[in-house]
């Protein structure tokens, strides 16, 4: 059950202004119905916490941009999951809420990208010779990257803060 409240606050939350109240209701109806075809009253869903919407909660995912990288890896999940789904059923609630879906990986696709690009590198085999070798020749180049952008933070938080910058003051003493 929790995936599917996790949907549905997903629905309602990435997009309001495409999701208007008739067409949410729709989504809402179906997504109740996906609960019936899955049977998620048994106990046994809520056993081991929830699969996605603690990840909402743990602190890690505020910034916007951030926030969307994560909506997009979890909806290419559901649309997966749900075209899993459609193999052995072929409901109109399971249709329409692919449909809704398929509509929001387009939206998110860009995000989907960097969701992507994150899983790559974290599934490269850095015990290859051949891909440690390359490692080594980018690592100058992606730590002038780091060190870019720890410049940029702290010229970020210099301007956010300005009790911490040194300031200039006269010397009336003479």
């Amino acid at each position: 059950m929790a995936w599917q409240i996790c949907l549905f606050f997903l629905l309602m939350s990435t997009c309001p202004d495409v999701i208007t109240g008739s067409t949410f209701e729709h989504i809402k109806d179906s997504i109740m119905k996906l609960e019936n075809d899955f049977n998620t009253s048994q106990s046994d869903v809520a056993d081991d916490g929830s699969i996605f919407t603690h990840r909402f909660r743990n602190g890690l995912w505020t910034e916007a941009n951030e926030k969307k990288i994560l909506l997009a890896q979890m909806i290419s999940m559901y649309s997966n999951m749900l075209k899993y789904a459609t193999k052995t059923q072929t409901s109109d609630h399971l249709r329409d809420l692919i449909e809704a879906l398929e509509e929001y990986k387009t939206q998110f696709s860009e995000s989907l990208k960097k969701a992507n690009d994150l899983i790559e590198v974290a599934n490269l085999p850095m015990n290859d010779l051949k891909i440690q070798r390359k490692a080594v020749a980018e690592m100058y180049r992606v730590l002038l990257e780091v060190n870019a952008e720890e410049i940029k933070r702290l010229r970020r938080s210099r301007r956010q803060n300005p009790r911490s910058q040194k300031r200039l003051l006269p010397n009336l003493r003479g």
